[in-house]
């Protein structure tokens, strides 16, 4: 059977039930990685080791976000020379300027960036001031 003998309907049909069937397999997926981590957990509890979270639980978040700039670049250029902030006030203004990231400690990620960063000083705990 080539392409040129199926009608635009037919493969319109069969692109939606491949989209269904992964669907269901991305929601198998999840399924089985809470699954595998409640048994991950009751066996450390068991051998009274901490529970480890399972790398497959992480997959199953959605795609890695990619921008055009890192972190760093994208702080300096959402924050005024002078201007003094907080790294919650500064997650926001770099989310507001398009910065995407999945990450559930985006506000550490950005409070790491600003300690490490040259262009922003420590003013106190929490604040920081972008320098010129």
């Amino acid at each position: 059977m080539t392409l040129k003998t199926i009608s635009t309907a037919e493969l319109q049909a069969e692109l939606a039930r491949r989209q269904r069937s992964a669907h269901g397999l991305s929601d198998r997926r999840a399924r089985i990685a809470r699954e595998l981590q409640a048994v991950e957990t009751e066996l450390a509890l068991l051998s009274g080791r901490k529970p480890v979270a399972v790398a497959a639980a992480a997959a199953s978040r959605g795609p890695r976000a990619r921008n055009t700039v890192t972190l760093p670049e994208a702080l300096a250029s959402a924050v005024k020379p002078g201007q003094v902030i907080s790294p919650l006030e500064a997650a926001a203004l770099v989310r507001a300027a398009g910065f995407e990231s999945g990450a559930r400690t985006f506000g550490m990620m950005v409070a790491t960036a600003l300690a490490k960063d040259k262009r922003f000083r420590r003013l106190s705990r929490g604040r920081y001031e972008r320098m010129s």
